[in-house]
């Protein structure tokens, strides 16, 4: 077995590290430390392994961040209208906010600027509970970090993590704006069909 030679300690770190990804499939280094060295110092290993799963792992040393992918179609589910718009005009934000930063800088967006995205694209605002709902699915899938304690105001700022490079690729967020421009307040669906179960999208 090709984790066999392993100091026990190490195999633990790993098994958790392996069912982590499987859990959420995005790792920022910031967030957890220890977790992404053992998924670098094994990276081989681990690529392999997933490999043999059917899936591609992406160890993002640029960025600091982790991403297991799969294209298979069994593993994904549709989204509802909420997170589709949501995950979209956060993407787009990052990638706007993103620019002249540094490299080991973050973006950092407001609510008042997600609610103005929204607006940008004439579309209904999200009530108190959904936005809750939407904001605690991106922390679980280390997407963002909330910087102050309550998330409702128009000032209260988001700390958007590199991870949003594989929820949506830089080469379809100009289809997918041009959907989003022709997207009308309540209409059935998603504008991004699928999605993993563990939330990244191709």
């Amino acid at each position: 077995m090709m984790f066999q030679e392993l100091a026990d300690s190490e195999r633990v770190r790993l098994r958790e590290a392996i069912n982590r990804l499987l859990e959420v499939n995005l790792l920022v280094k910031d967030k957890e430390r220890e977790m992404y060295a053992v998924i670098r110092r094994n990276r081989a290993e681990l690529s392999a392994y997933f490999q043999f799963l059917g899936w591609e792992l992406t160890v993002d040393e640029r960025h600091e961040c982790v991403y297991l992918h799969i294209q298979d179609s069994r593993l994904r589910r549709r989204l509802d209208r909420d997170h589709t718009v949501w995950l979209l005009v956060l993407r787009l934000l990052y990638e706007e906010k993103r620019q002249g930063l540094t490299l080991s800088d973050y973006p950092m967006v407001t609510l008042y600027d997600i609610r103005s995205k929204y607006e940008t694209f004439r579309l209904e605002w999200i009530n108190r509970s959904v936005l809750d709902k939407l904001i605690r699915l991106c922390i679980q899938f280390q997407l963002l970090e909330t910087l102050d304690n309550d998330n409702r105001t128009d000032d209260a700022r988001f700390k958007l993590f590199h991870t949003w490079m594989y929820v949506i690729q830089v080469d379809e967020i100009k289809q997918l704006t041009e959907r989003l421009e022709r997207y009308e307040t309540g209409q059935e669906g998603g504008i991004l069909d699928e999605m993993d179960d563990t939330v990244a999208i191709d």
